[in-house]
Formats: structure tokens, sequence, C-alpha cells
């Protein structure tokens, strides 16, 4: 895609999601997201036939550029901080998405984002109890795993959930913890170490 026409694209994102600070995503028009990125009403229509559109858009590069913004974290546990940080600043567009799209479209865009920490997380703390691997139960643990982390997420952005990040991340990290400890434990009683 050529540079001014993702230019484009991205300061009409932009605009919208100033708007969603302000006002539901049904009562946003296009004449205003032209208006406060200086783009006149064609270009808008050259790009997305209505604001709908230009919210999917926005929903798919969001999903797309999520777990580059891991990459430089080291732990899951400053992947999984930075994702509650980051959702929170931008919470006006993430529950304009759970309000428009639903469950299914903030999994959809957050997913990438969860599974990128999560599976190594997990493994992690598989590998540190000596549980022999097991893929059908494994996957059924980050599944389990998932879906608790984007019920969390869920409840981050509607205020349910008051917790800063660093709580929430030290309650999910004594849960593994926990796991891992009954893990070894049940892997030493299979081994016949303890009675």
């Amino acid at each position: 895609m050529p540079e001014e026409m993702n230019r484009t694209k991205k300061d009409l994102a932009d605009a919208l999601r100033q708007l969603l600070a302000k006002k539901p995503l049904d009562q946003i028009r296009v004449r205003e997201v032209t208006e406060l990125c200086g783009i006149r009403r064609q270009s808008f229509y050259y790009h997305f036939t209505d604001v709908s559109q230009l919210f999917d858009w926005a929903m798919e590069q969001e999903r797309a550029c999520l777990p580059a913004r891991q990459e430089n974290c080291l732990t899951w546990q400053q992947a999984a901080a930075d994702l509650l940080a980051y959702t929170a600043e931008n919470r006006a567009f993430y529950l304009a998405i759970l309000e428009n799209r639903g469950r299914a479209g903030l999994r959809k865009v957050l997913d990438g984002a969860v599974e990128n920490f999560l599976k190594p997380a997990l493994t992690y703390y598989l590998e540190r109890s000596g549980t022999p691997p097991d893929p059908a139960a494994e996957q059924a643990r980050f599944l389990w795993w998932r879906t608790m982390l984007l019920s969390l997420l869920e409840d981050w952005l509607e205020g349910d959930l008051c917790q800063p990040p660093e709580e929430v991340i030290a309650l999910l990290e004594r849960d593994l913890r926990d796991g891992l400890a009954g893990a070894a434990w049940k892997n030493l009683a299979r081994r016949g170490t303890i009675e």
C-alpha cells in the first residue's frame, strides 16, 4: 500500500479514536472524522464506505500491532502489564469494540497479544514443575487461561476490576505458581518420592 494512502487511513483512524472518547460509534459521522483530521470527505470515501468500515480497519490494525508491542518485554509479567496499561490508555476504543463487536470482536483483537505471553509462561511453569509433556492437557490449560485473561481484560475495561496492573499481575503469578507447586507435588507422588 502506498505510504500516502496508509498515512491517510491512519489519520482517519486516529481521528475516530479521538471521537470515540467523546461519543458512541453510532453517533460519529464522516464529516466529524474528516474535519478533525483535515481531510476532505472524498478522501474518506476513497478508502472507506462508512465510519463502521473505518472502525473495522482500525481494529485490524490494532490486532496486528499489539504483539509487536511485546517484543521488548523480557517476561510474561512485563507483557501482561504492558497490555493492561495499553488497554487502559485506550479504554474508549476498546469499550467501543466491546459495545459494537461484542466479546468476539474484543477477543479477535486481543487474542494474539494474550497468546504471545501466555503460551511461553505456561510452558515455563510446566517445565519447572517437572510435568511430562501432554499436548492435549497443555492445550486445554492454555484455552482455560486465555478465556480467563480475556474475561479479566473485559472486566478491566468495564471498570469492574479496580486493581492496578501490578496487583493483577501479582495475582496471576500467584495462581500460576500455586499450580506449579501442585503439579510438582503430584509429580513427586507419581515418582514415589513422597507418600
